[in-house]
């Protein structure tokens, strides 16, 4: 089956009719599914910004996203309710994924609705946002789709990235929440650094065993676009 299975990221007016109307009768039927959201469905479509799983060029399965700097959102993910526990889920995240890298988007977030989709997204390898402070949903999690330089619990102490929870003025005397190995070349890191965070929280960098810098998330870098991005990303070092 999933040989037979494609993507459409253009579908038609009729696939948006045979997507409403098995929402409908899954509605109807069992009381599941995401019919209460037609509207946000319909006005994504007018957007171009529904992807269908097609099988046999019916669709089977929607989402509905939205893109913002450099990540993606999705809003809405369903897989018919006759071809779910197939593995289809798993598989249209991956299909949609790859073309989505290509054109620069470096995660994905999203909302995990119903609550029993969390299993399924952290096996999928999505990560739960800290709490920021914000009036933020805990089912909130996001994915990197790059490779990412991984958090360490020994940090090299000569060379390193610190992050805490909190704004500068209380981090003075508690330990970073979350560490990482600086590799760079040419003053790229070899592995970029993506992290939900609150951009008010206190970043520190070391670099040969010197505070080269130490700010608020939003305060540290002059490429990173951080302001009102749920993400730190980090390149580059500059000053």
């Amino acid at each position: 089956m999933e040989n037979e299975c494609k993507i459409n990221f253009s579908p038609s007016q009729a696939d948006l009719k045979e997507i409403e109307d098995w929402l409908i009768l899954e509605s109807e039927k069992y009381d599941d599914g995401f019919y209460c959201n037609w509207n946000i469905i319909k006005n994504s479509f007018e957007r171009n910004e529904l992807i269908s799983l097609e099988l046999n060029d019916t669709p089977i399965g929607f989402v509905v996203w939205h893109q913002n700097a450099f990540f993606l959102d999705i809003d809405i993910m369903e897989i018919h309710y006759d071809y779910r526990r197939m593995g289809l889920g798993k598989k249209f995240f991956e299909m949609l994924s790859e073309p989505f890298k290509d054109k620069g988007i470096i995660a994905i977030k999203l909302f995990c609705e119903p609550r029993e989709s969390e299993h399924f997204w952290r096996k999928m390898g999505f990560i739960q946002f800290p709490i920021r402070g914000y009036a933020e949903s805990d089912l909130t999690f996001y994915k990197p789709l790059i490779e990412v330089c991984k958090t360490t619990k020994t940090p090299n102490e000569f060379n390193k990235i610190e992050l805490w929870d909190v704004e500068p003025y209380q981090s003075k005397k508690r330990l970073p929440n979350w560490c990482w190995d600086v590799e760079t070349l040419d003053g790229e890191l070899i592995k970029p650094i993506i992290q939900a965070c609150n951009v008010n929280w206190n970043i520190r960098w070391t670099r040969n065993g010197k505070i080269e810098k130490e700010s608020k998330v939003k305060y540290f870098s002059k490429d990173n676009p951080i302001d009102f991005s749920p993400f730190m990303f980090i390149q580059n070092l500059d000053n």
